[in-house]
């Protein structure tokens, strides 16, 4: 306990004590027709000061304590967002020699499964796009 604590504690306790004690006084010099039986302060003063000093003591020993640390992990964090390129129109086939939509619609999906065998053409859109109008050119169509 450190001496400011110790020091209002024993300051405490003594002034407590004194003021029980000063209660009334009979003094022996008056006459009284019937005896008093006084015990004196001492018994009442001690448990005053007893009773105002040791919240008192309690306190001083709680304010010397260390806080406790408490630690609180951080709240975990939402999975990210997924990042979507954005997207492009489908672009317009142009049939440069003729062909039918039959024809147009096999030829493109054949294009399009080449295209993902293309490095980097699954991770990156502008790859996977300028694959297959690479495959569309070499068969004869215009892509706007």
């Amino acid at each position: 306990m450190n001496t400011l604590a110790r020091t209002l504690i024993a300051t405490t306790l003594i002034a407590t004590t004194a003021l029980a004690s000063a209660g009334p006084r009979y003094g022996h010099h008056q006459r009284h027709y019937h005896h008093h039986h006084h015990r004196g302060s001492g018994l009442g003063a001690l448990a005053v000061g007893l009773a105002v000093t040791v919240p008192l003591i309690a306190l001083a020993h709680h304010a010397e304590r260390a806080p406790e640390v408490i630690y609180v992990p951080p709240a975990p964090l939402p999975p990210p967002a997924p990042v979507y390129a954005p997207s492009h129109p489908a672009p317009v086939i142009y049939p440069r020699q003729g062909q039918d939509n039959v024809q147009v619609e096999q030829d493109s999906r054949t294009c399009n499964r080449w295209a993902t065998t293309q490095p980097a053409a699954m991770a990156d859109a502008s790859v996977f796009h300028r694959a297959v109008e690479a495959c569309m050119d070499g068969r004869g169509y215009t892509l706007r």
